[in-house]
């Protein structure tokens, strides 16, 4: 079947539209989507955040809701979201998840480990502001805590932002410092080895050469089949060249609309992906694979629809679901997107977290409206169904 045809399907994109939502989830991403883009109820809008603030699945969700709608939120919202950030208290992200995605190869790395943070952490100086948290809170977290450095680290990146906006009278931020003191400064780590893929990494971080977007009307948040439009020529090249029952899974920036002519495309291999146990359908590792890419099939694949579902379908129920959803959030709204994708798209970003390197502020984590947007894709594309 020719691409133009199969576009007509979207069955045949993106996983995630393979797995189909149940009308319930349906309606809670549909919204959460209306009120962020300006046509949606406020009371509502917040009742569903805290339906999916409550799930363990989608707690995480809290990392990127818009910070300005923390302040004027009811209070059964303060308190489900207040509940939630005290659970993810317990979780070490990747620190360069939520940066720049400059993590290195783990035998360039000096302890063989990647930097860890307490990401929610690095929202206190918007809660206190918002009066979701006081000093007492802090300090009463601080003494429970004296054993974890990660955490003690996490806050300790925020004492020097919540000191130069006045969210705490001075005697408390030296209080507050006083007890993270044991952590010292972060260390700026370097790559034991600086290798052929850093290379290149590093020259396009730095380049100053204007990136042209192939899709600049994209709608980031999704739908993502419009952006296929653009990628026509290259999409027919590759399926002429397929094997009459080979199926191929294309995914990358440039489906996602974020793309510049030097993106790649990112071309896998069902037969190669199947034969690989970390890639297989079901590997929590791969689920980004299967749910956020296009299928392609040579002239005798049928039913390419249903062979997406099937794949998708291995997630379903599953007890590692929880690990495999962290994956799509991090491809969907951390990788390429956070990195560079947003900055990409418009221009730059912006947020009071700006200068503040300590809490990796320059760049667009803090900025909400990369934050709506984070919000929409999680609600509309981070789920995987029960059964």
């Amino acid at each position: 079947m020719p691409v133009i045809e199969q576009l007509a399907d979207s069955s045949t994109l993106f996983g995630a539209d393979v797995a189909g939502q149940t009308q319930e989830r349906h309606e809670l991403a549909r919204t959460v989507t209306a009120y962020l883009q300006g046509n949606g109820n406020e009371k509502a809008f917040f009742h569903t955040v805290s339906q999916l603030l409550k799930m363990t699945e989608y707690r995480r969700l809290l990392l990127y809701l818009p910070l300005s709608s923390l302040k004027d939120a009811p209070k059964y919202f303060r308190e489900t979201y207040l509940d939630t950030w005290y659970e993810l208290l317990n979780i070490r992200d990747a620190r360069e998840n939520f940066f720049e995605g400059d993590t290195f190869e783990v035998d360039a790395r000096p302890d063989g480990q990647l930097e860890r943070v307490v990401k929610c952490a690095h929202l206190t100086p918007w809660l206190l502001e918002a009066e979701y948290l006081g000093y007492s809170e802090l300090r009463n977290i601080l003494l429970l805590n004296q054993e974890n450095e990660v955490l003690l680290r996490s806050f300790a990146n925020t004492w020097r932002i919540i000191k130069d906006r006045g969210l705490l009278a001075e005697h408390e931020v030296c209080e507050l410092e006083d007890l993270t003191a044991q952590v010292g400064q972060r260390a700026q780590l370097e790559p034991l080895y600086i290798s052929e893929k850093r290379q290149k990494w590093l020259r396009e971080r730095n380049s100053r050469t204007p990136e042209v977007l192939l899709t600049p009307n994209a709608k980031l948040a999704g739908p993502f089949s419009p952006n296929v439009t653009s990628l026509r020529n290259e999409l027919e090249m590759i399926q002429a060249g397929l094997q009459p029952e080979e199926i191929v899974l294309i995914g990358g920036s440039r489906l996602k609309g974020y793309g510049v002519e030097t993106s790649d495309l990112d071309v896998f291999r069902l037969q190669d992906l199947t034969n690989n146990p970390v890639m297989k359908a079901g590997s929590p590792h791969a689920v980004h694979v299967y749910f956020n890419t296009l299928w392609l099939g040579g002239s005798g694949v049928i039913n390419l629809g249903e062979i997406a579902a099937k794949h998708a379908a291995a997630y379903f129920g599953r007890p590692d679901r929880v690990m495999a959803l962290e994956r799509l959030e991090g491809d969907l709204l951390q990788y390429r997107l956070l990195h560079k994708g947003f900055s990409r798209f418009y221009g730059g970003y912006n947020s009071a977290a700006k200068g503040y390197t300590e809490m990796d502020g320059n760049c667009p984590f803090y900025d909400d409206k990369y934050r709506s947007l984070a919000t929409e894709l999680f609600a509309k594309y981070v789920f995987i169904p029960y059964h």
